[in-house]
């Protein structure tokens, strides 16, 4: 069934999030929107068979809102959700990470000999696991490099990062 509930429970959060900024949060102007957004939309077939495929329930909104707003418009709030979605999951993972290396996290500290250096490394490893979609040893290795450490130095980050990689 094509209602608002359901639209909101299957779009993005992203798109979601799009909706309510350029419409400025103005609780009116969203709620009218998605009203209107059913009611043109509620004879659509594949809307109403997808509506559980959030990129089906993003493409209709995005065609919905294209009817008010410039796709100049959309695509800025668009980009600006998307980035602040990016670094959520960036800082989201970087405190699972710390979490993670809680056990060697000192240890860590000591083969660095530098907080500077240790959080350039965190910083690498997070964007790795986040972008590359990589298991934590080969995020470290990729780290490593990035940050031109190697030889006994790298073999000890390796080394402790493997006691708490499972």
């Amino acid at each position: 069934m094509l209602t608002e509930k359901n639209i909101k429970k299957y779009a993005s959060t992203v798109l979601l999030n799009t909706v309510d900024n350029i419409f400025d949060n103005k609780e009116t102007l969203i709620n009218n929107f998605y009203k209107d957004f059913v009611e043109s939309n509620k004879r659509n077939k594949k809307l109403k068979s997808n509506i559980k495929d959030n990129e089906v329930v993003d493409e209709y909104l995005l065609e919905e809102l294209e009817k008010s707003f410039t796709q100049n418009d959309i695509g800025r709030v668009l980009q600006k959700e998307m980035v602040k979605a990016n670094d959520n999951a960036i800082a989201d993972l970087a405190n699972v990470l710390d979490e993670k290396l809680l056990p060697v996290s000192r240890d860590l500290k000591n083969v660095f000999n530098d907080d500077v250096k240790y959080n350039q490394f965190r910083k690498y490893v997070t964007e790795n696991l986040v972008v590359s979609n990589l298991n934590l040893n080969t995020s470290t290795i990729k780290a490593l490099k990035t940050m031109n450490i190697s030889g006994i130095q790298a073999a000890q980050i390796i080394q402790l990062i493997s006691q708490v990689d499972n």
